[in-house]
């Protein structure tokens, strides 16, 4: 087998477990979403939230089904692993405060901890890159962990 040929078949492979894995497809979808949102909302003058979450512990793979009941049907959810985002449109950083109220009652006498960790745009930046960065070092804070026992 010649380098060239070989080469094509990996990245065909690799291409093909990126389309096929879960985990990776919801990560790739929450991020053309969420791209959409921000220009939608840079049009209209609109604010874009994300709320992710991570558990920690046992259980925790099923957040999506524990909060499903109180995830608006206008909101788009994405779970890989142990985190769960939630993409919500035309929410500030007030209704984000009253959403993870919300989802914190929810989760209230489970026996795992978990992180929560929100952004808001335009507040806390205006491409997906900021937001992502910015999430992911609040959900990675040493401090966010919060024990629901």
């Amino acid at each position: 087998m010649n380098f060239e040929k070989f080469t094509i078949h990996k990245i065909h492979t690799t291409k093909a477990k990126l389309l096929t894995d879960p985990d990776i497809r919801n990560v790739i979808n929450l991020e053309m979403l969420l791209e959409y949102e921000l220009a939608a909302s840079s049009r209209y003058r609109r604010y874009v939230s994300v709320v992710l979450f991570k558990g920690v512990g046992n259980g925790t793979s099923h957040l999506k089904d524990m909060l499903s009941d109180n995830i608006r049907s206008c909101d788009a959810s994405f779970s890989y692993g142990n985190y769960l985002a939630v993409l919500m449109g035309e929410t500030d950083d007030q209704g984000t405060a009253i959403a993870l109220e919300r989802y914190k009652r929810n989760l209230s006498g489970r026996n795992f901890d978990i992180c929560f960790a929100s952004v808001t745009y335009p507040k806390d930046g205006i491409t997906v890159d900021d937001l992502s960065r910015i999430l992911l070092g609040r959900i990675e804070d040493p401090t966010c962990a919060q024990s629901l026992h």
